[in-house]
């Protein structure tokens, strides 16, 4: 049997367990037309589901691996859970359904493995644009989608970057677009610093500057 493992870089954890932990987070959206919107994508597109399970969340940088999209989705929905359940002015359903399609757009603007690399419409478009354009063709497609609601879904994830300098169209008007600015940063710089020490092996000496952080960095002494 063909095992994805042996020839390509992938995700050290278990597809089918990160999407069956994305179903419980789906499961938790009340709000009717937000879990339409989320199952016509996540649940009853099969085609969908299998594309985005099998794909990266980058070229290079951070999740560039089998799996990376979901995983990296799965801990964007972790923290903006966390984030939901402290602080109380955050909308939990629209938050969780614009962590959950923040990077959807990513099936598409880079193509599967082995080549994972740019498509035509990655490279015009970018990820929040076709992500935005996406969602917006679905919610069409749901009979009486608040207009409100869905404005303000889109505002997720066109500011998901947080600043102008990094993409997003928008910067974070809302305080959902805040959180998952910041969960998505988060996740993002973590996993970049495990697939670093991780290729340092047993090196605890400085491993040069980083781009990223624009600082040197090292693991911890203990």
């Amino acid at each position: 049997m063909y095992n994805p493992a042996d020839y390509l870089p992938v995700s050290d954890k278990s597809i089918e367990e990160m999407y069956q932990e994305l179903l419980v987070y789906i499961k938790k959206i009340e709000n009717e037309y937000l879990y339409k919107l989320v199952c016509s994508y996540f649940v009853d597109d099969l085609e969908f589901v299998k594309k985005f399970n099998f794909h990266s969340a980058a070229k290079t940088v951070h999740h560039g691996f089998v799996g990376g999209l979901l995983e990296h989705t799965l801990g964007v929905v972790k923290i903006c859970d966390y984030l939901a359940n402290t602080y109380a002015i955050l909308n939990r359903d629209l938050l969780y359904t614009a962590a959950i399609f923040h990077d959807m757009g990513k099936v598409y603007e880079l193509s599967t493995f082995p080549e994972n690399d740019y498509t035509d419409e990655g490279q015009l478009l970018g990820h929040i644009m076709i992500g935005l354009e996406e969602v917006g063709l679905r919610i069409r497609e749901i009979e009486g989608f608040p207009v409100k609601l869905a404005k303000e879904l889109k505002h997720c994830i066109i500011a998901h970057h947080g600043e102008l300098a990094y993409g997003s169209p928008k910067k974070p008007a809302l305080a959902e677009a805040v959180a998952l600015s910041m969960a998505d940063n988060l996740d993002a710089k973590m996993q970049t610093l495990t697939e670093l020490f991780k290729s340092a092996g047993d090196n605890m000496d400085w491993l040069g500057y980083n781009r990223l952080f624009e600082s040197n960095i090292r693991k911890t002494s203990v």
